[in-house]
C-alpha cells in the first residue's frame, strides 16, 4: 500500500525560520533579499515570497507575447520568402554561422526526420525571433513585412520602429531568463517590462493585449509589491 507522505508544518521565530530558509536556499542568494529587507526594513522571507509570486504571475504575459511575436515575424519572413521560408537559400545565406540565428542552421542539421514550418516555429528559441529585428533584415524582411507582421506598429520610420521593437525583444528576453533560472527580479522596474509586453502585442493585435489584460495577475502581484512607493 502506497503511504502519504505527510508533513507537519511548525511555525518558527522569524529569525530562525530565516536561518533555515538561508541555509537551504544558499547565503549568496539570500544576501540579496538581506540586503533590500534591511535597507527599506522589511522581512528578507516576504520579500523572497513576493518574488516567487511575481515571477509566476509573469508567466501569462510572457507565454502570450512571446507566441505573438514569434508568429507575427512568421508570418512576415512567409511573406518575404514564402511558406517554406526556414529551408530558402536567400533566407538561409543571411544567417551567421554563431549565435541566435545560427539556430534554424543548426535545426535542419539536428533533425533527425524532416520537420514542418510550424514545429520550427515551435522549435526555435526567443533570441532567435529578436534577431530577426536587426539592421541584416531591414530591406529583405520588414520593408514589406512589418505592416503585414505588426499592423499597430507606430506609423514612423522604418529603421526606429524596428531599433524600438528589437529594445522591447531585449528587455524582455533579459526578463524572462532571470524569470527561468530563479533569480531575483525585485530591482527591475517591472511596470517598464508589462509595458513593453503591452506594445508589442498590441503592435500585432490589440484585442489580444485587451483579453490578456483581463485574465493576467502580474498587474495585481506588482501592485502588492512591499517595495511598492519606497526610494
Amino acid at each position: 500500500m502506497r503511504r502519504t507522505l505527510v508533513i507537519h508544518h511548525v511555525v518558527l521565530p522569524p529569525m530562525k525560520e530565516q536561518r533555515i530558509l538561508q541555509a537551504a536556499l544558499s547565503r549568496p542568494r539570500w544576501a540579496t533579499y538581506k540586503r533590500l529587507a534591511d535597507q527599506h526594513s522589511l522581512d528578507a522571507a516576504s520579500l523572497y515570497v513576493w518574488n516567487m509570486q511575481m515571477c509566476g504571475a509573469l508567466l501569462s504575459p510572457l507565454h502570450v507575447c512571446e507566441i505573438v511575436i514569434r508568429n507575427a515575424v512568421a508570418a512576415a519572413l512567409a511573406h518575404a520568402f514564402g511558406p517554406r521560408w526556414p529551408w530558402h537559400p536567400a533566407l538561409l545565406q543571411r544567417m551567421p554561422a554563431d549565435g541566435a540565428l545560427s539556430a534554424l542552421q543548426d535545426l535542419h542539421r539536428r533533425a533527425d526526420r524532416r520537420m514542418d514550418t510550424p514545429e520550427i516555429i515551435a522549435s526555435l528559441r526567443f533570441a532567435f525571433w529578436q534577431q530577426l529585428f536587426t539592421r541584416r533584415f531591414e530591406g529583405a524582411v520588414w520593408a514589406r513585412g512589418l505592416m503585414i507582421a505588426l499592423p499597430n506598429a507606430p506609423r514612423c520610420a522604418l529603421s526606429v520602429v524596428r531599433t524600438n521593437i528589437h529594445a522591447d525583444l531585449d528587455r524582455i528576453r533579459h526578463l524572462r531568463n532571470r524569470i527561468a533560472h530563479h533569480e531575483p527580479i525585485l530591482e527591475r522596474d517591472i511596470g517598464a517590462d508589462l509595458a513593453a509586453i503591452g506594445r508589442l502585442i498590441h503592435a500585432r493585435c490589440p484585442h489580444t493585449l485587451g483579453w490578456l489584460q483581463r485574465h493576467e495577475r502580474a498587474t495585481t502581484v506588482l501592485a502588492a509589491s512591499p517595495l511598492a512607493g519606497r526610494p
